[in-house]
């Protein structure tokens, strides 16, 4: 079943700018969460989901040792992608500054069923992606503090991590975007001013760094595979590190002024991780003095090559920095995941909806949504110690859930198009207006590419079955309880204002 909502009409010039909380009426949901989100903090948000150190911290060996040198390219393809995907988030939360953007866009301007299967494949995307990054962050602190840990010590690290994520984003947004806000800010001035003087070193002399020419020569580490096909597979780890660029949009509900802060602090978040990853990437290429320590370092390549460029104090303070970059992606994943579990819980979109709706009277903050979320992510960390090959499996659906939640999100712009059921812009806010349809078709082109390619390619064999186990369990509940509530009006964009009222 799939229903239509109608244009939002908007909100009359009269009102202030900034009356948020009256906008947010105009849609049915009264104004519960805490809006004290600035631009500053809006940005960080989204620098901090995307995170180009992480990017790099977390991607850099597989690229380098899948694709050689080479793979530093495969960063400007997923920059292309991700500005016209930019083009279109900032295009739809000018004029739906909704909490849970994956779910509520396609809600608004398409129906309810569809925007059910992105809200979870976006849900599913954005908690394995932050249960990855915290299992190789606490890879980096056992090689940071010298400790010798097996699988299981890594999993109880990993699991501690996410459990200092889950208490700060408990205690409020405020705190969550003042500690990611610092997260960002040493990643701006540290961990760049670090791959400086990283270059700075290694080009102080020729003996010191790889010529030039290795990002241009590349081979596959088996020797067999097609050049072109490892190439692409190496496209994962900036493609991941670029996910999330819309994530201030699940924060709408928090920022003040947000349907014209939003849109600009994606576009800076933006440009300024694909600038750092890329300049990162080319250094720490060219900086490989050792290869073999190097492919040895699995765990932490990018500290094995600032050892043998300034040596083991400066990396292990730089990489002591860099982690807590990585602890405010992890952050910032949070906050965006329990984000649209609140807003699909409101629309009585979830199975114990009651539960994962609330938010406290004291924080502000959808106490059970976080806890949930912690739960998950928890559980699949332990499922590693039951089969690591799951577990992995498992992670590597992050990317393709996400980039099929972008998809779906494209189709239903592509349909609401020809329906009319896009809101009218509000003067001043960013609108695409007749490039709308050019720009949607070209992202359904790439997306479908590269959903593809992460279900086809070799090295991603595997995935394309979990993703398809993912597929049967969200349909289970989408024709066994959530069809029934749509057709009886007990979920959806209006069961806030018949229900909750």
């Amino acid at each position: 079943m799939t229903e239509t909502a109608p244009p939002v009409t908007p909100q009359s010039s009269s009102s202030p700018a900034d009356d948020e909380d009256t906008r947010l009426a105009q849609f049915g949901y009264t104004q519960k969460l805490d809006r004290s989100v600035g631009r500053l903090a809006s940005f960080a948000i989204g620098f901090a989901t995307i995170s180009a150190t992480t990017a790099v911290f977390t991607g850099f060996g597989a690229g380098y040792f899948t694709a050689g040198g080479p793979f530093v390219w495969t960063l400007l393809l997923a920059a292309a992608v991700f500005v016209i995907w930019t083009l279109i988030a900032a295009d739809l939360t000018a004029k739906i500054p909704l909490a849970g953007y994956a779910y509520q866009w396609t809600s608004r301007i398409h129906g309810s069923m569809l925007a059910w299967f992105a809200g979870v494949l976006a849900l599913a995307g954005w908690i394995c992606g932050m249960t990855g990054v915290g299992f190789i962050l606490s890879g980096y602190l056992g090689s940071l503090f010298g400790w010798n840990m097996g699988q299981t010590s890594q999993i109880l690290v990993a699991i501690g991590v996410m459990a200092v994520c889950m208490l700060i984003n408990l205690y409020g947004v405020r705190f969550a975007t003042m500690v990611n806000n610092i997260g960002v800010s040493l990643e701006l001035v540290i961990t760049v001013g670090a791959t400086i003087l990283v270059a700075i070193v290694a080009f102080s002399s020729p003996d010191n760094h790889q010529s030039v020419s290795v990002l241009f020569t590349g081979g596959t580490s088996d020797g067999s595979t097609p050049y072109v096909l490892a190439w692409l597979a190496a496209s994962l780890g900036p493609f991941f590190g670029l996910i999330g660029v819309e994530a201030s949009a699940d924060i709408a509900e928090e920022t003040v002024n947000a349907r014209h802060v939003i849109p600009r602090t994606m576009f800076y978040a933006l440009t300024a991780s694909i600038v750092i990853e890329f300049g990162m990437y080319v250094v720490y290429v060219l900086a490989i003095k050792d290869q073999a320590a190097v492919a040895a370092a699995t765990a932490a390549p990018i500290e094995e090559i600032m050892t043998q460029q300034v040596g083991p104090v400066i990396s292990k303070i730089v990489v002591a920095v860099a982690l807590t970059n990585v602890l405010a992606c992890i952050l910032a994943n949070i906050l965006v995941a329990t984000r649209l579990t609140y807003s699909m819980a409101r629309d009585n979109m979830l199975p114990f909806s009651h539960i994962w709706r609330h938010v406290s009277p004291s924080n502000r903050t959808p106490t059970y949504a976080v806890l949930g979320i912690f739960g998950l992510s928890t559980i699949l960390l332990l499922s590693a110690l039951v089969s690591e090959k799951a577990f992995f499996l498992i992670l590597g659906l992050s990317s393709l859930a996400v980039c099929a939640m972008y998809l779906l999100q494209t189709i239903a712009v592509l349909i609401a198009g020809r329906r009319g059921t896009i809101p009218t812009p509000e003067p001043g806010t960013f609108d695409l207006g007749k490039a709308r349809v050019p720009v949607a078709v070209v992202a359904a082109i790439c997306f479908t590419l590269v959903c593809a390619a992460l279900i086809f390619l070799p090295q991603f064999a595997g995935n394309g079955y979990v993703f398809l186990g993912l597929l049967v369990l969200a349909t289970l509940w989408a024709f066994t309880g959530l069809r029934k509530r749509l057709a009886t009006g007990e979920a959806g964009p209006d069961f806030s204002k018949t229900h909750l009222a």
